[in-house]
């Protein structure tokens, strides 16, 4: 196997050389994990094989979440063979989120108490703390649109559950916005909240004063720049603040997918950054549109 990095500079070759062990071991792991995926066609993948896949996407969520500093992230995340394998993990992940959101749906739907299901879902914790996160750091939300909302909102749930928050859900999946609809009258919240077949250009013709982007939803140049678009209109017709926040992976955490970039969000001043914290995947990004 070649060298873990093409190491330039005698400082940089020091740092290399002290946190070699440990490159060699997380560079591992991410190799027996693009093993056991690179053959499989996620899109195929039957019900009764999910927990199969649980435990080979557990492997790729424990790298994640590794507590490393920056240096040997920057040298994990810019090796050339990580790096060459990075799209196929990416669209891994991607996929597998999708099935296990789609699994977890319909196990909701064929069980007359939705929030027990719900809430014994390993990950609800996660959720639940990204969701106070993103409440206790934007200014007031009344209606809020969720860009990339999946087959099963669990984001809009809580925030309709935890602060009494209308939401708005937008996919372009129409897959994903049947099985999200049906979700949301089991919970019997079809007044609370409202799912739309669609992409972002939509919100231009809706009601809502805060907007959340999905960490998977795509194109994000495209996205952000529709939306910069349609929030000056909308300020320059009632001058109301306007809370934009964008989930994204950074750290370890890129290993599950591509990060929202700087030129993504151009015309949008960064106004606060949320490192995951309780097992979250996401970083949350607070904007304000120029």
């Amino acid at each position: 196997m070649n060298s873990l990095l093409n190491v330039e500079g005698n400082s940089h070759s020091v740092l290399f050389r002290e946190y070699e062990p440990q490159l060699y071991n997380i560079r591992s792991h991410i190799l027996h994990f693009y093993d056991n995926i690179k053959n499989r066609d996620l899109s195929t993948i039957a019900e009764s094989n999910l927990k199969e896949l649980y435990e080979i996407f557990s492997e790729l969520d424990e790298l994640g979440h590794l507590d490393v500093d920056s240096t040997i992230c920057e040298f994990v995340l810019q090796d050339p063979v990580i790096r060459a394998l990075l799209p196929a993990v990416h669209s891994s992940y991607s996929s597998y989120f999708s099935l296990h959101e789609i699994q977890l749906a319909r196990k909701i739907l064929d069980h007359e108490n939705p929030w027990e299901i719900l809430e014994s879902f390993s990950l609800y914790p996660r959720y639940e703390n990204l969701i106070n996160t993103h409440f206790q750091n934007s200014t007031r939300i009344e209606v809020l649109a969720f860009i990339g909302c999946g087959p099963l909102p669990v984001t809009l749930l809580l925030f309709s559950k935890l602060y009494g928050i209308h939401c708005i859900g937008i996919d372009k999946d129409p897959e994903a916005v049947a099985l999200a609809k049906s979700c949301v009258k089991h919970f019997g919240l079809e007044k609370e909240i409202s799912i739309i077949e669609g992409d972002e250009n939509m919100l231009s013709e809706l009601e809502w004063n805060a907007v959340l982007i999905a960490a998977l939803a795509e194109p994000k140049p495209r996205i952000f720049q529709n939306l910069h678009t349609i929030i000056k209109k909308k300020k320059s017709e009632n001058d109301k603040p306007i809370s934009v926040c964008y989930r994204s992976y950074t750290g370890m955490r890129q290993l599950f997918y591509w990060p929202v970039l700087p030129e993504h969000t151009r015309g949008f001043r960064k106004i606060n950054e949320i490192n995951p914290s309780c097992g979250a995947n996401n970083t949350l990004v607070f904007l304000e549109c120029e």
